[in-house]
């Protein structure tokens, strides 16, 4: 099934007020709630990402399979396979996050979520320059 433009802006805007709800959280030193939210938006904005070449997504919420998918989408797997393989225990934090926040306890440090978050939006803003190439 394709996806219309106004599906595919709706993953945007909401991956945006994750990224809003995440610094929010943050004043607050909800840190298991930071992660989810950075978790939210990174899966948001990588399926926003996959639907602008696509105008669909893999029905995933893994972080290392979107970002696979993007690689194949863009022709960028090289890239890609450095960014997972450089980064895999942030990427496994995030992962967790969206699992623990629905099913198990977990807590993040302020420490961790600093980091999660520098990753979340340095690989936000590599993804947004493929939507230059679309």
């Amino acid at each position: 099934m394709k996806l219309d433009m106004a599906k595919i802006d709706f993953l945007k805007k909401r991956a945006e007020e994750f990224l809003d709800t995440a610094e929010y959280h943050f004043k607050k030193r909800m840190y298991h709630l930071v992660a989810f939210d950075l978790e939210q938006a990174l899966q948001l904005y990588l399926k926003y990402t996959l639907a602008l070449k696509l105008r669909n997504f893999p029905p995933t919420h893994s972080l290392k399979e979107l970002l696979r998918a993007i690689g194949k989408a863009y022709k960028k797997e090289k890239e890609i396979k450095k960014i997972i393989n450089e980064n895999i225990h942030l990427i496994a934090n995030l992962e967790q996050a969206y699992i623990t926040s629905r099913y198990l306890p977990a807590e993040f440090t302020k420490r961790e979520v600093e980091e999660l978050e520098k990753f979340s939006k340095e690989l936000i803003k590599w993804v947004k320059k493929l939507w230059l190439k679309v």
